[in-house]
């Protein structure tokens, strides 16, 4: 079954294979789920390459509440942007799943930008991809209705599977909580939109952490109408 096309509004994946052939230049740490790699506050001193696993980018209000920005996932670079304008992030990174991260000082980031051309192409690739995900979220979160940020983010992780079977969707390590984050939506509200395509035979709501899209014409025809 054929998706529709869905902007990225979410999940930066940009494959810098290119930061390989320096990463001996950089220190290797490790991170588990859940550990905080950067802190909201904090002075980004170093740049830092994902080399595997995925990174939580997240905003906390004063209030308390959380918006999970973006998922960095692995050959990405992250922390790039306070790290160049040399002022405290209001944004935290937080492990999401086991990650391998390399840290670069600014004088190892000036050699490397003099005598590897590569890299500064790669920083301003993935810098774009980035904007470019972030306008798509703000269009969304300005422009669609609930129903439809919830359908384009069904169809988002259809579009990412390899080889869907049966048009079985799987969320991954995602919880509704972290969705619901991702949409800008309450957790409650974002189960009872679900259930309302369930009861129109739309999706089905399967064990696992799954949904199965039972009428992809109908799911398409919510995103774009």
């Amino acid at each position: 079954m054929s998706a529709p096309h869905v902007n990225e509004f979410w999940r930066i994946k940009v494959n810098s294979d290119a930061w390989n052939k320096v990463l001996g230049l950089g220190v290797r740490q490790e991170f588990k789920q859940g550990e905080h790699i950067v802190f909201a506050g904090e002075l980004v001193t170093e740049l830092r390459y994902l080399q595997s696993g995925t990174v939580s980018m997240k905003r906390t209000s004063s209030g308390g509440n959380e918006k999970i920005i973006m998922h960095v996932e692995e050959n990405s670079l992250f922390c790039e942007v306070p790290f160049f304008t040399k002022e405290p992030i209001d944004s935290s990174f937080v492990c999401h799943k086991e990650a391998v991260v390399y840290s670069f000082c600014k004088e190892t980031v000036d050699i490397m930008l003099e005598t590897h051309p590569y890299i500064a192409k790669d920083i301003i690739h993935t810098l774009s991809q980035k904007v470019n995900v972030l306008s798509n979220q703000l269009a969304s979160l300005g422009l669609d209705t609930l129903m439809q940020r919830i359908v384009k983010f069904v169809l988002l992780r259809y579009n990412a599977m390899e080889l869907p079977s049966n048009d079985i969707v799987s969320l991954g390590s995602l919880r509704m909580k972290d969705i619901a984050s991702i949409l800008g939506v309450h957790r409650a509200t974002l189960y009872k939109s679900l259930k309302s395509l369930e009861r129109v035979g739309i999706i089905k709501i399967l064990r696992d952490n799954k949904l199965q899209i039972l009428n992809m014409e109908a799911l398409a025809a919510i995103a774009y109408h």
